[in-house]
Protein backbone atom coordinates (compact mmCIF):
# COMPACT_ATOMS: atom_id res chain seq x y z
CA UNK A 1 0.00 0.00 0.00
CA UNK A 2 1.33 3.51 -0.96
CA UNK A 3 2.33 5.79 2.10
CA UNK A 4 0.08 8.30 3.04
CA UNK A 5 1.01 11.78 2.80
CA UNK A 6 -1.16 14.22 4.99
CA UNK A 7 -1.72 17.89 3.27
CA UNK A 8 -2.37 19.73 6.26
CA UNK A 9 -3.08 23.58 6.96
CA UNK A 10 -2.22 25.65 10.63
CA UNK A 11 -4.54 24.59 13.16
CA UNK A 12 -5.56 21.54 11.51
CA UNK A 13 -4.62 19.39 14.30
CA UNK A 14 -2.08 17.42 12.74
CA UNK A 15 -0.12 16.32 15.52
CA UNK A 16 -4.05 15.06 17.18
CA UNK A 17 -4.19 13.24 14.00
CA UNK A 18 -0.93 11.47 14.49
CA UNK A 19 -2.09 10.61 18.09
CA UNK A 20 -5.27 9.56 17.04
CA UNK A 21 -3.74 6.64 15.05
CA UNK A 22 -1.58 5.83 17.57
CA UNK A 23 -4.03 5.37 19.97
CA UNK A 24 -5.75 3.41 17.69
CA UNK A 25 -3.52 0.81 16.80
CA UNK A 26 -3.56 -2.41 17.31
CA UNK A 27 -2.34 -4.41 19.78
CA UNK A 28 0.44 -6.32 17.74
CA UNK A 29 1.56 -2.81 16.09
CA UNK A 30 4.76 -1.53 16.99
CA UNK A 31 5.23 2.02 15.49
CA UNK A 32 7.09 4.97 15.70
CA UNK A 33 6.47 8.74 15.70
CA UNK A 34 9.34 10.79 13.94
CA UNK A 35 9.78 15.11 14.03
CA UNK A 36 12.46 17.05 13.84
CA UNK A 37 11.84 19.35 16.78
CA UNK A 38 11.66 18.52 20.51
CA UNK A 39 8.68 20.41 21.34
CA UNK A 40 7.29 17.95 18.30
CA UNK A 41 8.50 15.07 20.13
CA UNK A 42 7.31 16.20 23.29
CA UNK A 43 3.70 16.91 21.96
CA UNK A 44 3.27 13.66 20.59
CA UNK A 45 4.45 11.89 23.45
CA UNK A 46 1.92 14.14 25.78
CA UNK A 47 -1.08 13.64 23.45
CA UNK A 48 -0.23 9.79 23.19
CA UNK A 49 0.68 9.01 26.63
CA UNK A 50 0.06 5.55 28.11
CA UNK A 51 -3.20 5.40 26.01
CA UNK A 52 -1.41 3.37 22.86
CA UNK A 53 -2.65 -0.25 22.97
CA UNK A 54 0.43 -1.67 20.72
CA UNK A 55 4.29 -0.98 21.41
CA UNK A 56 4.72 2.47 20.38
CA UNK A 57 8.02 4.92 20.74
CA UNK A 58 8.49 8.55 19.62
CA UNK A 59 12.24 10.03 18.56
CA UNK A 60 14.00 12.53 16.72
CA UNK A 61 14.46 12.45 13.06
CA UNK A 62 18.67 13.16 13.83
CA UNK A 63 18.04 10.16 16.14
CA UNK A 64 16.02 8.17 14.09
CA UNK A 65 18.71 8.45 11.32
CA UNK A 66 22.27 7.67 13.92
CA UNK A 67 20.33 4.74 15.46
CA UNK A 68 18.61 2.97 12.95
CA UNK A 69 20.43 3.99 9.70
CA UNK A 70 23.71 4.65 10.20
CA UNK A 71 24.80 3.03 13.21
CA UNK A 72 24.03 -0.40 12.62
CA UNK A 73 25.82 -0.64 9.60
CA UNK A 74 28.35 1.99 9.56
CA UNK A 75 31.51 -0.53 9.15
CA UNK A 76 30.18 -1.32 5.94
CA UNK A 77 31.42 2.40 4.43
CA UNK A 78 33.79 3.42 7.55
CA UNK A 79 35.43 -0.08 9.00
CA UNK A 80 36.30 0.44 12.72
CA UNK A 81 34.08 4.10 13.23
CA UNK A 82 31.17 4.17 15.69
CA UNK A 83 29.06 6.89 15.98
CA UNK A 84 28.88 8.52 19.06
CA UNK A 85 25.82 11.47 19.85
CA UNK A 86 25.66 13.91 17.32
CA UNK A 87 27.46 16.80 16.53
CA UNK A 88 25.34 20.15 15.88
CA UNK A 89 26.70 23.16 13.33
CA UNK A 90 24.40 25.67 12.32
CA UNK A 91 25.67 24.97 8.40
CA UNK A 92 28.77 23.45 7.20
CA UNK A 93 30.90 26.80 7.01
CA UNK A 94 30.86 25.75 10.58
CA UNK A 95 32.73 22.40 10.08
CA UNK A 96 37.00 22.63 9.43
CA UNK A 97 37.57 23.11 5.71
CA UNK A 98 39.95 19.71 4.41
CA UNK A 99 38.23 17.01 5.79
CA UNK A 100 37.57 14.29 3.63
CA UNK A 101 37.26 10.45 3.83
CA UNK A 102 35.41 9.63 7.30
CA UNK A 103 36.31 12.84 8.90
CA UNK A 104 33.81 14.13 6.12
CA UNK A 105 30.76 13.13 8.38
CA UNK A 106 31.96 13.24 11.94
CA UNK A 107 33.80 15.36 14.24
CA UNK A 108 37.29 13.77 15.98
CA UNK A 109 35.01 12.21 18.85
CA UNK A 110 32.95 10.41 15.98
CA UNK A 111 29.86 12.77 16.30
CA UNK A 112 28.60 12.85 12.93
CA UNK A 113 27.76 15.83 11.80
CA UNK A 114 24.27 17.24 11.69
CA UNK A 115 24.44 18.88 8.73
CA UNK A 116 25.81 15.91 6.67
CA UNK A 117 23.97 12.92 8.32
CA UNK A 118 21.09 12.46 5.93
CA UNK A 119 24.11 12.33 3.05
CA UNK A 120 26.29 9.79 5.33
CA UNK A 121 23.05 7.74 5.89
CA UNK A 122 22.66 7.60 1.93
CA UNK A 123 25.89 6.66 1.37
CA UNK A 124 25.23 3.38 3.99
CA UNK A 125 21.53 3.05 2.52
CA UNK A 126 23.46 2.79 -0.75
CA UNK A 127 27.06 0.91 0.09
CA UNK A 128 24.20 -1.74 1.69
CA UNK A 129 21.81 -1.88 -0.85
CA UNK A 130 19.28 -1.11 1.80
CA UNK A 131 19.95 -3.24 4.36
CA UNK A 132 18.87 -0.71 7.37
CA UNK A 133 15.32 -0.55 5.52
CA UNK A 134 15.20 -4.33 5.61
CA UNK A 135 16.20 -4.60 9.91
CA UNK A 136 13.40 -1.37 10.02
CA UNK A 137 10.56 -4.05 9.02
CA UNK A 138 11.76 -6.06 10.69
CA UNK A 139 11.30 -4.25 13.91
CA UNK A 140 8.21 -1.77 13.05
CA UNK A 141 4.87 -1.86 11.45
CA UNK A 142 4.51 1.33 11.17
CA UNK A 143 5.95 4.77 10.78
CA UNK A 144 4.38 8.07 11.86
CA UNK A 145 5.96 11.43 10.48
CA UNK A 146 5.23 14.99 11.76
CA UNK A 147 5.86 18.21 10.30
CA UNK A 148 7.65 16.74 7.02
CA UNK A 149 8.17 19.93 5.91
CA UNK A 150 11.01 20.14 8.04
CA UNK A 151 12.96 17.93 5.73
CA UNK A 152 14.83 18.55 3.01
CA UNK A 153 17.85 17.64 0.79
CA UNK A 154 19.39 13.79 1.20
CA UNK A 155 16.48 13.39 3.99
CA UNK A 156 13.89 13.25 0.80
CA UNK A 157 16.23 10.28 -0.58
CA UNK A 158 15.82 8.32 2.93
CA UNK A 159 12.41 9.31 2.92
CA UNK A 160 11.27 8.02 0.00
CA UNK A 161 13.13 4.62 0.39
CA UNK A 162 10.72 4.24 3.68
CA UNK A 163 7.97 4.68 1.54
CA UNK A 164 9.39 2.41 -0.87
CA UNK A 165 9.26 -0.24 2.32
CA UNK A 166 6.85 -2.62 3.59
CA UNK A 167 6.43 -0.86 6.58
CA UNK A 168 3.26 1.46 6.47
CA UNK A 169 3.97 5.40 6.51
CA UNK A 170 1.63 8.20 7.96
CA UNK A 171 2.86 11.84 7.07
CA UNK A 172 1.66 14.75 7.82
CA UNK A 173 2.68 18.72 7.46
CA UNK A 174 2.28 22.18 6.37
CA UNK A 175 4.54 23.17 3.47
CA UNK A 176 3.25 26.59 3.92
CA UNK A 177 4.79 27.05 7.26
CA UNK A 178 8.49 25.72 5.98
CA UNK A 179 10.45 27.80 8.39
CA UNK A 180 13.18 24.89 9.92
CA UNK A 181 15.17 22.54 7.72
CA UNK A 182 17.30 19.54 8.81
CA UNK A 183 19.84 21.24 6.83
CA UNK A 184 20.88 24.42 5.32
CA UNK A 185 24.11 22.75 3.24
CA UNK A 186 22.57 20.17 1.66
CA UNK A 187 22.45 20.95 -1.96
CA UNK A 188 20.57 17.43 -3.08
CA UNK A 189 17.14 18.64 -4.12
CA UNK A 190 16.74 22.42 -3.96
CA UNK A 191 14.37 22.83 -6.34
CA UNK A 192 12.01 21.23 -3.44
CA UNK A 193 12.99 23.27 -0.91
CA UNK A 194 10.30 24.68 2.01
CA UNK A 195 7.00 25.22 -0.04
CA UNK A 196 7.90 23.85 -3.09
CA UNK A 197 8.18 20.35 -1.08
CA UNK A 198 4.46 19.79 -2.54
CA UNK A 199 5.88 19.44 -5.84
CA UNK A 200 8.06 16.76 -4.43
CA UNK A 201 4.72 15.04 -3.06
CA UNK A 202 2.96 14.83 -5.88
CA UNK A 203 5.76 13.27 -8.06
CA UNK A 204 5.48 10.55 -6.08
CA UNK A 205 1.92 10.11 -6.07
CA UNK A 206 2.26 10.44 -9.64
CA UNK A 207 4.86 6.75 -9.22
CA UNK A 208 2.07 5.59 -6.84
CA UNK A 209 4.52 5.99 -4.28
CA UNK A 210 2.43 7.68 -1.87
CA UNK A 211 -1.12 8.92 -2.25
CA UNK A 212 -1.55 12.44 -0.94
CA UNK A 213 -4.80 13.34 1.31
CA UNK A 214 -5.64 16.93 2.79
CA UNK A 215 -6.96 18.12 5.96
CA UNK A 216 -8.24 21.59 5.09
CA UNK A 217 -10.19 22.56 7.95
CA UNK A 218 -8.80 24.93 10.47
CA UNK A 219 -9.96 25.06 14.56
CA UNK A 220 -7.57 27.30 15.79
CA UNK A 221 -9.10 30.80 14.05
CA UNK A 222 -11.61 32.56 12.37
CA UNK A 223 -12.92 32.54 8.38
CA UNK A 224 -11.43 36.14 7.91
CA UNK A 225 -7.64 35.27 9.12
CA UNK A 226 -8.10 31.67 6.91
CA UNK A 227 -9.33 33.82 3.54
CA UNK A 228 -5.90 36.37 3.98
CA UNK A 229 -3.61 33.45 5.17
CA UNK A 230 -4.53 31.55 1.26
CA UNK A 231 -3.64 34.86 -0.21
CA UNK A 232 -0.05 34.44 0.98
CA UNK A 233 1.93 32.05 -1.30
CA UNK A 234 2.43 31.50 -4.75
CA UNK A 235 -1.24 30.57 -6.00
CA UNK A 236 0.46 28.09 -8.82
CA UNK A 237 1.14 25.78 -6.17
CA UNK A 238 -2.21 24.94 -5.79
CA UNK A 239 -2.75 24.35 -2.24
CA UNK A 240 -6.43 23.86 -0.62
CA UNK A 241 -8.10 26.65 0.57
CA UNK A 242 -8.70 26.53 4.37
CA UNK A 243 -12.07 26.20 5.73
CA UNK A 244 -12.48 27.36 9.66
CA UNK A 245 -14.94 25.88 11.59
CA UNK A 246 -13.71 28.31 14.98
CA UNK A 247 -16.50 30.62 14.93
CA UNK A 248 -16.53 32.41 18.20
CA UNK A 249 -17.10 36.06 18.47
CA UNK A 250 -15.24 38.96 20.74
CA UNK A 251 -16.05 42.33 18.80
CA UNK A 252 -13.12 42.45 17.49
CA UNK A 253 -12.18 39.92 14.86
CA UNK A 254 -10.25 39.69 11.66
CA UNK A 255 -7.46 41.13 10.11
CA UNK A 256 -6.32 44.70 10.51
CA UNK A 257 -3.82 47.58 9.26
CA UNK A 258 -2.95 49.40 12.72
CA UNK A 259 -0.16 52.54 11.69
CA UNK A 260 2.97 52.36 13.81
CA UNK A 261 2.19 55.19 15.67
CA UNK A 262 -0.87 53.91 17.45
CA UNK A 263 1.08 50.37 18.12
CA UNK A 264 1.11 51.27 22.23
CA UNK A 265 -2.83 52.00 21.44
CA UNK A 266 -3.50 48.70 20.09
CA UNK A 267 -1.17 46.91 22.24
CA UNK A 268 -3.17 48.59 25.62
CA UNK A 269 -5.95 48.22 24.28
CA UNK A 270 -5.85 44.72 22.85
CA UNK A 271 -2.91 42.88 24.85
CA UNK A 272 -1.30 40.75 21.12
CA UNK A 273 1.60 39.28 21.23
CA UNK A 274 3.83 41.03 19.22
CA UNK A 275 5.69 39.00 16.06
CA UNK A 276 8.60 40.20 13.76
CA UNK A 277 10.62 38.80 11.32
CA UNK A 278 14.05 40.27 12.96
CA UNK A 279 14.63 42.38 15.52
CA UNK A 280 14.16 46.02 14.80
CA UNK A 281 15.40 49.55 16.58
CA UNK A 282 12.06 50.39 17.08
CA UNK A 283 11.18 50.81 20.52
CA UNK A 284 7.65 48.91 21.53
CA UNK A 285 5.56 48.64 24.30
CA UNK A 286 5.78 45.75 26.92
CA UNK A 287 3.98 42.81 25.17
CA UNK A 288 5.03 38.76 24.57
CA UNK A 289 7.79 39.46 21.80
CA UNK A 290 9.27 36.78 19.56
CA UNK A 291 10.15 36.35 16.03
CA UNK A 292 7.49 34.55 13.29
CA UNK A 293 9.73 30.86 13.70
CA UNK A 294 9.72 31.12 17.38
CA UNK A 295 6.16 31.59 17.21
CA UNK A 296 5.34 28.24 15.06
CA UNK A 297 3.29 25.68 17.27
CA UNK A 298 1.78 28.16 19.38
CA UNK A 299 -1.31 30.06 19.42
CA UNK A 300 -2.16 33.28 20.49
CA UNK A 301 -5.68 35.34 20.91
CA UNK A 302 -4.30 37.69 18.88
CA UNK A 303 -1.02 39.03 17.15
CA UNK A 304 0.42 42.42 16.13
CA UNK A 305 2.71 41.81 13.22
CA UNK A 306 5.60 44.29 12.48
CA UNK A 307 5.46 44.68 9.23
CA UNK A 308 8.26 44.33 6.55
CA UNK A 309 8.99 46.38 3.30
CA UNK A 310 8.21 43.00 1.22
CA UNK A 311 5.11 42.55 3.10
CA UNK A 312 3.93 45.77 2.74
CA UNK A 313 4.80 46.08 -1.12
CA UNK A 314 2.34 42.92 -1.37
CA UNK A 315 -0.17 44.41 0.46
CA UNK A 316 -0.31 46.93 -1.67
CA UNK A 317 0.62 45.06 -5.42
CA UNK A 318 0.05 41.30 -4.51
CA UNK A 319 3.41 40.48 -6.09
CA UNK A 320 4.49 37.33 -4.89
CA UNK A 321 6.93 37.11 -1.41
CA UNK A 322 10.15 35.89 -1.64
CA UNK A 323 9.31 31.79 -0.24
CA UNK A 324 10.64 31.71 2.81
CA UNK A 325 9.53 35.19 3.63
CA UNK A 326 5.88 34.04 2.67
CA UNK A 327 6.58 31.02 4.96
CA UNK A 328 7.21 32.98 8.10
CA UNK A 329 4.65 35.28 7.47
CA UNK A 330 2.38 32.40 7.36
CA UNK A 331 3.66 31.29 10.29
CA UNK A 332 2.93 34.57 12.60
CA UNK A 333 -0.55 34.97 10.86
CA UNK A 334 -1.95 32.11 11.51
CA UNK A 335 -1.01 32.03 15.05
CA UNK A 336 -3.81 33.99 16.31
CA UNK A 337 -7.47 32.99 16.99
CA UNK A 338 -9.44 35.92 17.08
CA UNK A 339 -7.55 38.88 14.87
CA UNK A 340 -4.78 39.32 13.46
CA UNK A 341 -2.91 42.74 13.01
CA UNK A 342 -0.17 44.40 11.02
CA UNK A 343 1.41 47.08 11.78
CA UNK A 344 2.44 49.70 9.00
CA UNK A 345 3.67 53.29 8.61
CA UNK A 346 1.21 55.73 7.50
CA UNK A 347 -1.72 52.89 7.44
CA UNK A 348 -4.02 54.98 6.47
CA UNK A 349 -2.42 55.69 3.49
CA UNK A 350 -1.33 51.65 2.78
CA UNK A 351 -5.51 51.06 3.04
CA UNK A 352 -5.96 53.07 0.46
CA UNK A 353 -3.79 51.13 -1.88
CA UNK A 354 -4.37 47.82 -1.20
CA UNK A 355 -4.78 45.07 -3.84
CA UNK A 356 -8.49 44.59 -4.41
CA UNK A 357 -8.33 41.06 -3.22
CA UNK A 358 -7.43 42.29 0.52
CA UNK A 359 -9.60 45.61 0.13
CA UNK A 360 -12.79 43.98 1.33
CA UNK A 361 -11.42 42.10 4.44
CA UNK A 362 -8.43 44.30 5.46
CA UNK A 363 -10.21 46.68 8.15
CA UNK A 364 -7.93 49.97 9.24
CA UNK A 365 -7.95 50.30 13.03
CA UNK A 366 -7.72 53.35 15.01
CA UNK A 367 -7.93 54.59 18.27
CA UNK A 368 -11.01 56.40 18.01
CA UNK A 369 -12.68 53.07 16.43
CA UNK A 370 -12.87 51.41 20.03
Amino acid sequence: MPAEVQLAVAGSGKTAEIARRITAQGLETRSIALTFTVNGQTEISSRVGVKTSGEHETMGWFTFLVRHIVRPYLPAVFPGIYATGLCYVDTDSDIPRGRSDWQYYFNDSHQPYNTRLALLAKKVLVATSDLPIRRLEGIFDQIYIDEFQDLGGNDLVVLETLMNSSIGLFATGDVRQSVLQTSRSDRLNREYRGVHLVEWFREKESQEICRITYSDETSRFNQAIASFSDLIHDPELNLPATTSVQEDETGHDGVFLVDTADIPDYVATWTPTILWSRRSQRELPAAELMTFGSSKGLTRERVLILSTGPITKWLKTKDLLAASSACGFYVAATRARFSVAIAVDRANRVHGMLHPDFAANVMLWSKSDE
